[in-house]
């Protein structure tokens, strides 16, 4: 494994945040992605991109993908849902409650949606729900999905948010679907959350 080379505090801060730290999993990833990760410019990603390049090591190439089209954090997941499209819904979803994207919330979540947060509260109804995430939304550095698993009417994921100030939230969501069909809505939510203090 290669460390990275010296590309100033808050990059590798950054990066370090995420849990990179060599480059050969800055190569995992590619260039628009870790651009817009807070902390990390223009001047970085040059570096990086020669220090790669003096390894034969290059950015991941960019995929066209319309869940993350328009939001102005990175996110990091495997976006290859293409045979599981339950994962696609999900996935999906998170992107679009991390950003507040009211259109992307409509297209995956039932009209009758209920959101739990055990201990702590319960939003029955997609308006309400959206209203709350929007009302409390957090200015994001970084969504990280660490896995997505489905089956039948059910799903899980788990993974991490960082703030622009880089505090961690890390989260565990279980799902419920309308029905077993393959493009059936999410029906209910069960979230566990820790916020780091």
């Amino acid at each position: 494994m290669t460390n990275l080379p010296n590309i100033g505090k808050p990059a590798t801060n950054a990066l370090q945040q995420l849990d990179i730290t060599t480059l050969e999993q800055i190569a995992m990833h590619d260039e628009k992605t870790l651009l817009k990760v807070h902390g990390i410019g223009p001047k970085s990603i040059g570096i990086l991109k020669e220090a790669m390049a003096g390894h034969g090591l290059h950015f991941k190439e960019v995929m066209k993908e319309s869940a993350t089209h328009g939001v102005d954090f990175a996110v990091f997941c495997d976006f290859n849902c293409d045979n599981a499209p339950k994962k696609r819904i999900i996935r999906d979803y998170l992107v679009a409650s991390a950003s507040g994207e009211r259109v992307a919330l409509e297209n995956v979540l039932e009209e009758s949606f209920v959101w739990n947060v055990p201990g702590e509260f319960q939003i029955k109804g997609r308006e309400a729900f959206i209203k709350e995430l929007q009302a409390n939304l957090q200015e994001i550095s970084s969504l990280e999905i660490q896995s997505l698993l489905t089956h039948g009417k059910e799903g899980s994921a788990h993974g991490i948010v960082i703030n622009k100030k880089g505090k961690h939230v890390y989260f565990s969501d279980i799902f419920t679907f309308k029905s077993n069909k393959k493009d059936a809505k999410i029906s209910e939510l069960t979230s566990f959350v820790v916020i780091e203090q």
